[in-house]
């Protein structure tokens, strides 16, 4: 060649396209992690959100929770016993449709078809109707409906949960839910009654648990 340039071999053309091969290898790992981080963090802000016009709601209802379905799917169940959806409830109060639709659970597909909506209210009325959740009590358990007073370990009583049971750890809600008697381990992002967020780990036996810890 002239000027003494020379054009790549093609063992080291090989070499190169090798290398960018396993970086790529080692970073699309760290990005794909990056971006399920994100969108965790998207659903951590939209659970605060959420618990912001909850305290609203209670400061213009005598400290009392809404009455609203636990949730607004088309499936029926658990079935609906009150006239609106939490997103009804706090209208008034809450931001834009966004703030009911988390990342995570949006990016499954045909989701938007059954679930117009992504987080579950803590009124448990339609889950005792159903056979496999008769031990479900919204007079014992629930937050529906009670004065904010009522429930004693705060800290501890979910409120709205993501409808999730894994996905934000990359493991499947359908393995949590079948996985009983010690199966499959899971996380489902939480906004508790004293307003934080926690994105708590467990089977589907302990998120059931949480839901039915007694208020007193």
């Amino acid at each position: 060649m002239t000027n003494g340039s020379r054009a790549f071999t093609l063992i080291e053309l090989l070499v190169v396209i090798a290398i960018v091969a396993i970086l790529a290898g080692l970073l699309l790992p760290a990005l794909a992690q990056a971006k399920q981080r994100a969108k965790l963090a998207a659903c951590t802000s939209n659970l605060r959100q959420l618990g912001l016009a909850i305290t609203m709601y209670a400061d213009d209802a005598g400290q009392n929770f809404p009455e609203a379905d636990f949730s607004d799917n088309a499936l029926g169940l658990p079935p609906a016993t009150h006239s609106n959806s939490l997103q009804t409830a706090l209208s008034p109060f809450a931001p834009a449709i966004g703030a009911f639709l988390c990342p995570t659970m949006r990016s499954q597909p045909n989701r938007a078809a059954d679930y117009p909506t992504d987080y579950n209210y803590l009124c448990v009325h339609g889950w005792s109707l159903v056979p496999f959740f008769t031990g479900f009590d919204n007079d014992l358990s629930g937050v529906c409906g009670h004065p904010v007073s009522s429930i004693r370990r705060s800290s501890e009583k979910p409120m709205i949960v993501c409808d999730g049971l894994g996905e934000h750890v990359g493991v499947p809600g359908d393995r949590v839910f079948t996985g009983g008697g010690g199966g499959a381990r899971g996380a489902q992002n939480t906004l508790c009654v004293d307003g934080h967020v926690a994105l708590r780990r467990g089977t589907f036996e302990e998120f059931l648990a949480a839901y039915q810890l007694p208020n007193q």
